[in-house]
């Protein structure tokens, strides 16, 4: 057996220095969808919408019976144009969009589940015929709250990758128009949805895009022009209690994940069969989509490695329209690929088999605690990244620089698999070195028997460590991952430092974390080579100011880039660094190497392979090099734009 439970220890130390939705076209029959009798080759049943799919049988079916054969070959498999350079995805206006009588067709053939958009803050505006007061007074109040995003089948959490073309507003006549929004959406109840979606999108030339909660950094869930589909309502989720893995290689507990479960669904079904799951510290967060695709750290990372590492099997749509199954067993090379490759990038992931499996402080300056005393202090937790990540420990933590102060907050340190006693001994050496500096602090610790309380009382929505505000426009995120190397070699531990340090004489802010993805089980997969040294991952951002014009945003992205040079300097991909692909800068100089790292080649070999015609594109996706997008001097690449082959 392989299910993973641990005791988990959390310490808090405090240190003094509505929805607007799209409409629905029309409920019609299914009439291209077929429940199949065969099952899944992963080692479990598909889940009950995983057998309502698209078969040739059906297509076929579908041609003889209509009266206008050529209904058929809008979603036939297999079928591709080929761009040349220059040429572009189709867009509205051009004279190759879909004809109504075609998109119709499409809902017909979708069951009625084909959605036009209307962007969530439509309400707020008398241009749009949903314009209603009270409702744009809810999207107002409720723009910074994930579960609102979530909810409409096209909104995503960052607009600032969608053009900033249609936000709530106070005043009714001003403009709104769809900008980076996908022209359509489905709202997929089952595979075949997904495969007839994409196979009309690819027959006909449109951008594709997949949405789940819409959670991105980078806005891949955005693409105007696109047809979109809206994985949210895919939820199932079954427990596994002696799973098998086809062609063998493991056996013991499991989850089998729909598209669209949440990362604190997940872990509330492992808590309720006494056993951990790898996920992130979000909880609103897809955990089959993005999240596991480009490699998912996790609070238990120290212990398990990556969530990527978990994966077993997906089932998967590809850009031929085909329902697989890849596993070690199934189509190994794209299994490979989709943990940890990137999202949005190799198929539509229905779901996903996986394995099953705190402490707090803050100081600022102040009379006690001079500028030079905190930054001592810094250095030297920094100091202690690799004995606490042996430990397989991990913290969340934040510097800020305000109003001349500058502090120091963890929330939390979070300790799995130790006890009282062995958390004491392992943080001792540090929590002397502070109290030798004059930095008191007191600490505040808390023992769990299982990871979800842990969870729920330092990253639920409420708590001091959630992260869950979005909406905003303010910041141009960053990071880095720092090899084990640069804080045990001296000479690069200072030169690691002085890079930190001046970035905090900057007064730039840092969210940071002490962890080390462990490959305990020696999982070869498509998680970026630079997460397998890292013990410390460092996340900035650039201020955007309000209401920031293109040139004032073109700015900030020179900022950021100005703001990581000296961490790409000491942390560079020949040894050892890299950049998390999830919570990165769209404007990272080398991606490539910085994000997938020694994977990029055989990423890319695989891309070739399953999508010959680039069905999928996302920002600094695998293959994405090829194509730009054309949005006309917004300051940066949002998602606004025709979509064009280089």
């Amino acid at each position: 057996m392989c299910s993973y439970f641990a005791k988990f220890l959390v310490s808090s130390l405090v240190v003094a220095a509505v929805d607007a939705r799209g409409l629905v076209l029309g409920k019609r029959s299914h009439a291209a969808i077929t429940r199949v009798v065969t099952d899944s080759v992963a080692g479990a049943s598909w889940f009950e919408y995983e057998k309502h799919q698209l078969t040739q049988d059906a297509l076929e079916g579908l041609r003889a019976r209509s009266p206008e054969p050529k209904v058929a070959d809008l979603i036939a498999f297999d079928t591709a144009p080929t761009l040349e350079p220059g040429e572009c995805r189709t867009f509205p206006g051009d004279s190759s969009w879909p004809l109504e009588s075609e998109w119709s067709e499409l809902n017909d053939l979708l069951g009625g589940s084909l959605i036009r958009t209307v962007p969530i803050a439509a309400p707020c505006y008398k241009d749009w015929d949903v314009y209603n007061k009270e409702q744009c007074d809810i999207v107002s109040d409720r723009f910074s709250d994930p579960y609102l995003h979530e909810s409409d089948p096209t909104s995503t959490m960052w607009p600032i990758w969608q053009g900033r073309s249609c936000l709530p507003t106070d005043d009714p006549n001003g403009t709104c128009t769809l900008g980076g929004y996908p022209v359509y959406a489905v709202n997929v109840t089952n595979v075949a949805q997904i495969q007839i979606a994409l196979n009309f999108a690819r027959n006909k030339n449109l951008r594709f895009v997949i949405k789940n909660t819409g959670h991105c950094f980078l806005g891949k869930s955005n693409g105007a022009g696109a047809l979109s589909v809206w994985t949210h309502n895919l939820r199932d989720i079954e427990f596994l209690p002696d799973y098998q893995s086809s062609g063998g290689g493991y056996r013991g507990a499991a989850f089998k994940v729909g598209a669209g479960v949440t990362v604190l669904e997940v872990y509330e079904a492992a808590n309720r069969h006494g056993v951990s799951a790898l996920g992130g510290i979000c909880e609103s967060v897809g955990y089959a989509g993005g999240y596991l695709a480009g490699g998912g750290h996790t609070p238990l990372s120290g212990l398990y490695g990556m969530a990527a590492d978990q994966a077993l099997a997906f089932e998967v749509v590809t850009a031929d329209g085909r329902f697989v199954t890849a596993s070690k067993s199934s189509h190994p090379d794209l299994y490979w690929a989709l943990q940890g490759g990137g999202g949005s990038t190799y198929g539509v992931v229905t779901s996903v088999i996986v394995h099953s499996v705190t402490s707090t402080f803050t100081f600022e300056t102040s009379p006690r605690v001079s500028n030079e005393t905190f930054f001592a202090g810094i250095r030297a937790y920094l100091e202690y990244f690799v004995p606490f990540t042996d430990a397989g420990t991990y913290s969340y933590f934040r510097i800020r620089f305000i109003n001349g102060t500058y502090s120091f907050s963890m929330n939390p340190f979070f300790a799995p698999d130790h006890t009282l006693d062995s958390f004491t001994r392992l943080t001792k050496p540090l929590f002397d070195r502070w109290e030798d500096l004059g930095i008191s602090i007191t600490p505040n610790t808390t023992f769990y028997d299982a990871f979800l309380p842990a969870y729920n009382d330092n990253w639920s929505i409420g708590t001091p460590g959630d992260g869950s505000v979005v909406g905003g426009m303010n910041s141009l995120p960053g990071n880095r991952l720092f090899p084990r190397a640069n804080f045990v070699v001296p000479a690069r531990f200072n030169a690691t430092w002085d890079a930190v340090a001046q970035h905090m004489t900057g007064g730039h802010r840092i969210v940071g974390y002490h962890m080390a993805a462990q490959n305990r089980l020696g999982v070869d997969n498509g998680v970026s080579s630079a997460w397998r040294t890292v013990v410390g991952f460092l996340i900035t951002g650039a201020d955007i100011p309000p209401g920031a014009t293109a040139a004032q945003l073109s700015e900030a992205g020179k900022d950021i880039n100005n703001m990581l040079a000296p961490w790409r300097d000491v942390a560079p991909v020949g040894e050892g660094g890299g950049a998390y692909l999830n919570e990165a800068n769209v404007l990272e100089p080398d991606w490539q190497a910085s994000f997938y790292g020694e994977q990029y080649p055989e990423l890319l070999k695989i891309k070739r392979k399953w999508d010959p015609n680039d069905v999928f594109y996302v920002t600094t996706g695998v293959g994405s090099e090829k194509w730009e997008l054309r949005t006309q001097g917004q300051g940066l690449p949002t998602q606004n734009g025709r979509l064009c082959r280089l």
